[in-house]
């Protein structure tokens, strides 16, 4: 396995992973709503300064959904080379 290939891979992991570690820290999620309405209503709240910030979870998971793309595309390149 060469340097590109465990690039790739490397971030495929980050990318499923980081939406997965943030879950843990996120609040708001609501039991008889539906997938959709949850993921648009769940938020990390983050406590500074005596204010409180609430990040949408659909932008931690938007990222984790690049991160994972950034990867694919690099097997792909990679494949195509050869």
């Amino acid at each position: 396995m060469d340097q590109k290939k465990k690039k790739a891979i490397i971030l495929i992991l980050i990318g499923v992973l980081l939406p997965i570690v943030f879950l843990f820290f996120t609040s708001g999620y609501m039991e008889g709503a539906g997938f959709i309405k949850n993921l648009l209503n769940i938020k990390i709240v983050i406590n500074l300064f005596g204010k409180t910030i609430g990040i949408p979870y659909r932008f931690i998971l938007a990222i984790g959904v690049i991160i994972v793309y950034a990867g694919i595309t690099v097997i792909i390149k990679k494949e195509e080379e050869e």
